[in-house]
């Protein structure tokens, strides 16, 4: 008897089913640890790798080479443009983590998704990174996110915008995260 694997938005059906029903049979299940290292380069340009993680109960040893992320600066700020600076990763972290969320709940709600596109913006004021104006804040100002969605209605695209909202990286950013720095 053959089986049709049924996906919606690029997602197996029936394996959102059976991770929702291993997290119901034991939340421990649901619990990660995600990691990345990086070493200093020159400069502005640093070299991040993400590799192995801890998730579902046991440490993940899936990926047999890590992900490499140069990341450097534009010569405006001083560097050589060797890498994406480390602000724009974290809008495309934001970006693509709240995409993933839109389109994998939505899956998980039988909801198809025609297509969707995005792009974000963020306002930062180096003033208050290099110190010289107490008044202004070191963090972004403002992060400003767009979403085309085709083949919804206007009540679906506020439903598509709530499931972008659930997305980790969207919650980090929004409520305050305990954030621990060493020096060994």
């Amino acid at each position: 008897m053959e089986t049709t694997v049924t996906t919606i938005n690029g997602f197996s059906t029936e394996g959102i089913m059976n991770t929702v029903a291993a997290i119901q049979g034991n939340p421990e299940v649901s619990k990660f640890e995600l990691r990345a290292t990086n070493t200093w380069i020159s400069g502005g340009h640093n070299r991040s790798f993400v590799q192995g993680f801890y998730g579902a109960c046991q440490e993940d040893t899936s990926r047999e080479i890590p992900f490499v992320f140069d990341n450097d600066e534009p010569p405006v700020l001083l560097g050589e443009n060797k890498g994406a600076n480390p602000g724009e990763i974290l809008l495309h972290g934001l970006l693509a983590c709240m995409t993933t969320a839109m389109v994998l709940l939505a899956a998980a709600q039988g909801i198809e998704v025609g297509a969707v596109s995005s792009s974000i913006e963020g306002d930062v004021d180096l003033q208050g990174f290099l110190g010289m104006n107490p008044d202004i804040p070191k963090e972004f100002s403002q992060i400003r996110v767009k979403f085309e969605i085709e083949g919804a209605s206007d009540e679906e695209k506020e439903q598509l915008l709530a499931f972008a909202k659930q997305s980790p990286v969207f919650n980090t950013l929004i409520n305050p995260t305990d954030v621990q720095v060493s020096v060994n």
